[in-house]
């Protein structure tokens, strides 16, 4: 299976990236109070620094919105994947 260029665009962004978006996601996305300052300051940072990546990346390019859809889909894989249980 061949992968699209919009998935070989999200999957050149490294480890690093993909955890400080992904704990930018998980403030915002899975906030206990969805008018929280801080929730509001984590989602405006995560598009500000998503836009930027996106910027900066080479032509021809998927749009932005498909590729904060795979950011995000590698923000949630991440969280999935380093999500330990309290007291194991």
């Amino acid at each position: 299976m061949q992968t699209a260029p919009e998935d070989a665009l999200v999957a050149a962004i490294n480890k690093e990236q993909i955890a400080a978006f992904a704990t930018l996601y998980d403030a915002f996305a899975h906030a206990l109070d969805p008018f929280s300052p801080a929730r509001d300051n984590a989602e405006k940072v995560f598009m500000h620094d998503l836009a930027d990546l996106y910027d900066s990346l080479p032509a021809p390019k998927p749009t932005l919105h498909e590729f904060r859809k795979g950011v995000i889909l590698r923000c949630k894989r991440h969280l999935a994947a380093t999500n330990k249980p309290a007291g194991i």
